[in-house]
């Protein structure tokens, strides 16, 4: 099944971050695929669904996340870099005046935007506890339950900046307008629609291939300033947040649809409408669908000349500004960005169903349970109306944190005032202490009623000073390889820091010369904490000799 009844999506990333090449690129896929599957698990948990099999994901925890890895996603890349590089062994004489790039910077630039299809498994085989027979989930979700799942996802994904739905392609906005009543796409903001009096906005986005300016600054064929006596130049089609069409052309293509607007109700409102309608032009074709064995959907096809899209903006990422270190309470000295903190939480896999425990160990300023807060809170995500029975009101989750630093050093009043003041609740209790210590860790399992952890999230010390200023390497183990040890002697005594199925997830540094596998907890930790690790890691570039890896381990 594909998303929304067989049509595809549109996702544009953020560029948060991208000051240093590949801060944010590599999380971007991992991060979305992440979050929708724990959005799904909310959807399979709420207890008061009508199934065939009542419980499904309470009692068959192990089916439910069998069915959550089973999902498949294909991205393409929807725009296309046609200028110069700095690599070029060679001027091309039609790039003249025109700024190149470093070549590291064209798979971001053309990944910055990309289709999605979300493929569902068709059903999930339960045996029943009573009897030989078994029973079959049926997957398939109505359009609005779907879209409900889509839209929390991208409201919790700090590296998305904004989704679109695509409800029509055509070679005219005559034939995008005709094809868009055809198939029903705005009838909720017609008459007798849900949304009938939603005010609306239409823009028109350009993209794709260079493109001829005059001195002027223009691209209107005409402008008088567009003649033969004034020179031309070419520049890339611009892509990002401030990205805008001549106001000309976006009036004309409004014009040319009217066979659709003038059934729209609702006023006009080009600040903060309710329903955000785009025209996208310029982008490559779509092949999302194609039979792949890398499941990616590739590069995509060729721009077509002419090619329009006529696309709804279903969601928009999570406005992390309001959580950059400069807007704290608490203040430290290197504290973790909201992106990173986000991206953390989210391939975790945290849910809001049944308030889940998280744990910070290496706390800090509790950045990472900030973020944990606002993905868990009720209020951040998708109206219950859009799926197809109402969420329960039990979000949110119950965080500890620990962290060693003394009150001189990180303020815990500070810290609950920073998630006061955001209407976010703030951690069960922060405890000052190692979490190296039994008895730590014995109060943070009491802080949540004596249970293990859903998830544990953590940014461990780096001790990359210490490290490459001492003249001798430093024999002890990291952080985390230790913390992975007290999590072996936790589980040996039956008290488990994290449950069965739970993920821990963590950046690790790796410097100049370094590589990843070296820098992990070693097999015995790994072994004895009952951990084992999901995928390969991604990396996130933080300098020329530094990097951190994003890495998950699931608790078995």
């Amino acid at each position: 099944q594909q998303l929304n009844n067989g049509t595809i999506a549109i996702i544009t990333y953020t560029h948060r971050g991208e000051g240093t090449e590949g801060y944010s690129e590599p999380l971007r896929q991992l991060e979305f695929t992440s979050a929708f599957r724990a959005e799904m698990k909310d959807y399979l948990l709420e207890d008061d669904r009508e199934d065939e099999v009542d419980n499904f994901a309470t009692s068959w925890p192990d089916e439910m996340e069998q069915y959550s890895k089973d999902i498949q996603f294909n991205f393409q890349d929807a725009l296309t870099y046609q200028g110069p590089t700095y690599e070029d062994e060679e001027s091309d004489p039609e790039f003249e005046g025109v700024e190149p790039i470093p070549f590291a910077q064209v798979q971001a630039y053309e990944s910055g935007m990309q289709y999605v299809a979300i493929i569902l498994p068709l059903g999930v085989e339960l045996e029943s506890s009573s009897s030989s027979s078994s029973n079959t989930i049926p997957t398939m979700l109505d359009q609005n339950t779907l879209g409900a799942i889509f839209q929390n996802t991208i409201q919790r994904c700090s590296l998305i900046r904004t989704a679109f739905q695509i409800v029509a392609e055509g070679a005219s906005y005559e034939e995008l307008a005709t094809v868009a009543l055809d198939n029903g796409s705005f009838l909720d903001i017609m008459e007798g629609g849900t949304n009938v009096n939603a005010t609306w906005s239409i823009r028109l986005r350009r993209y794709g291939p260079m493109e001829e300016v005059g001195s002027t600054g223009t691209n209107d064929d005409d402008s008088k300033s567009n003649t033969n006596t004034k020179k031309k130049s070419k520049r890339q089609a611009r892509y990002g947040k401030n990205v805008r069409s001549p106001l000309r052309d976006e009036r004309k293509a409004i014009f040319a649809m009217e066979g659709l607007v003038q059934f729209f109700l609702g006023r006009v409102d080009l600040a903060d409408p309710e329903c955000r309608i785009y025209l996208l032009e310029g982008l490559k074709n779509c092949d999302i669908m194609l039979d792949r064995s890398d499941g990616t959907g590739g590069n995509g096809g060729d721009v077509e000349k002419g090619k329009k899209l006529l696309a709804r903006v279903v969601a928009k990422g999570p406005k992390t500004s309001i959580y950059r270190p400069n807007t704290r309470i608490c203040i430290t000295t290197t504290p973790l960005c909201p992106i990173a903190s986000f991206t953390l939480c989210n391939i975790a896999q945290l849910q809001r169903h049944g308030a889940p425990a998280i744990l910070d160990p290496f706390a800090g300023s509790c950045a990472t349970l900030l973020a944990a807060a606002h993905i868990t809170s009720p209020s951040t995500t998708a109206s219950s109306q859009l799926l197809s029975k109402p969420q329960s009101n039990n979000g949110g989750c119950r965080s500890v944190a620990i962290e060693i630093a003394h009150n001189g050093y990180v303020n815990k009043d500070d810290i609950i005032q920073d998630f006061v003041t955001r209407s976010l609740p703030p951690p069960s209790e922060i405890i000052t202490g190692s979490c190296l210590s039994a008895e730590v860790r014995h109060q943070a399992r009491s802080a949540i009623g004596g249970g293990a952890f859903d998830a544990i999230v953590t940014d461990p010390p780096y001790g990359i000073r210490e490290a490459m200023s001492s003249e001798e390497e430093s024999e002890e183990d990291s952080p985390l390889t230790q913390l992975f040890y007290a999590m072996g002697q936790d589980r040996s005594n039956g008290t488990s820091l994290l449950k069965l199925g739970g993920r821990l997830v963590a950046f690790i540094p790796v410097r100049e010369g370094e590589s990843l596998e070296e820098c992990l907890p070693d097999s015995n930790a790994r072994k004895e904490a009952g951990l084992v690790m999901e995928g390969e890691g991604k990396e996130q570039v933080l300098s020329d000799i530094l990097s951190r890896w994003l890495v998950s381990f699931v608790c078995v």
